[in-house]
């Protein structure tokens, strides 16, 4: 990426803001409590990477009309660990890329990984720390870009009879243009349902064209920003790739944890192990172990246990499946522990259920 650099050292992050010709404006800027970002441009790419033990952070502002990027030291601006919670006057998206991040969401703290996503709505407060190792994306969207993505790339927003049919960050737009929702604190959360690393492969390639196209004066270049945009915002809407929640800011923590631990189980079809939530997740096993207790009187094995049965009784009965089919898609290497937990559970083999319900 080609820009001129600028090496600001000894600032806190407002003042670090104000010396950047502005897209970005902080409201409030001496505010302890809260402050309000205000974006002038339609849209932006803000990429921050954090190196703490290499005492380095620096961000980029990328929008179509420049770029601009700032580089400073931990060193003296130790503020950066206790910034406080702000609003924004647009959409953010955050995408990690690599290394994870604190982010403070009203009353909540939040760890995301890689390929991990958080969709804020306008009224969301939040605050990501700078600690640690990362590379983190944050789209930005005003109302006149996302009118503009839904009509030229989403028109079933506006004609979907179900919730179900609309992209869910498009909804979240149009919730917001609705009287009776538009003070509503949602946020969408997305965690990968496959591999990290696959995920990574699918979005990133669309994070580095947009970037390189971003730098281009060419006919055109505005229409494929859009286009790439759209695409970006279908891939998280890909049931194959992301499992997403809708949180209201009230909802409970260990509540909200316990929804994306169902969300990776039953992309699973019930296979997860602690030990790939635990990773998944960023909290220890024993404490999502504790959680699945509280709000299924089962631990997480058991938990598992009860979704890929189900899952195996709706392929007996609903596909022609071989019971060898069967267990390969429920990702079972073995055939006689399958049959064995299968037969305790409802007293009868994989096939016998089969052509008894068949009768």
């Amino acid at each position: 990426m080609e820009s001129d650099l600028t090496q600001l050292k000894g600032k806190n992050l407002e003042a670090l803001l104000k010396d950047v010709p502005s897209n970005l404006v902080i409201r409030n800027p001496d505010s302890n409590i809260l402050q309000l970002y205000e974006l002038n441009t339609p849209f932006m790419i803000m990429l921050e990477t954090c190196h703490e033990q290499k005492d380095f952070i620096s961000m980029y502002q990328i929008t179509h009309e420049c770029c601009y990027s700032t580089h400073f030291p931990f060193t003296g601006n130790r503020s950066l660990l206790k910034r406080p919670l702000h609003q924004h006057s647009c959409f953010e998206i955050i995408y990690v890329l690599s290394g994870s991040v604190t982010n403070h969401v009203e009353n909540q703290t939040f760890t995301y990984g890689p390929g991990q996503c958080c969709v804020m709505n306008k009224n969301i407060k939040h605050c990501e720390d700078f600690s640690g190792d990362f590379q983190v994306v944050f789209f930005m969207f005003q109302d006149v870009f996302l009118e503009q993505l839904i009509t030229e790339y989403g028109e079933e927003a506006l004609t979907a009879d179900s919730l179900s049919e609309v992209n869910p960050i498009y909804q979240l737009y149009l919730d917001s243009r609705n009287k009776n929702r538009q003070f509503d604190k949602v946020y969408l959360d997305y965690l990968p349902v496959i591999p990290v690393e696959n995920v990574l492969d699918r979005l990133n390639p669309l994070f580095n064209f947009l970037v390189t196209e971003l730098q281009k004066t060419d006919p055109g270049s505005f229409f494929f920003l859009k286009g790439t945009f759209a695409r970006f915002l279908q891939l998280l809407h890909t049931p194959s790739l992301y499992c997403m929640a809708r949180v209201q800011s009230d909802s409970s923590s260990q509540e909200y944890i316990f929804s994306k631990v169902t969300h990776i189980m039953e992309a699973s079809h019930g296979r997860s192990t602690r030990e790939y939530l635990e990773k998944q997740l960023h909290y220890n096993g024993e404490y999502l172990n504790r959680i699945v207790k509280k709000y299924t009187g089962k631990t997480i094995l058991e938990f598992g246990q009860g979704i890929y049965l189900q899952e195996a009784k709706r392929l007996l009965l609903d596909t022609d499946m071989s019971i060898s089919e069967i267990i390969a898609e429920l990702g079972f290497s073995n055939r006689s522990h399958f049959y064995r937990v299968f037969q305790k559970a409802f007293g009868e083999t994989p096939l016998d259920y089969r052509r008894r319900h068949e009768a």
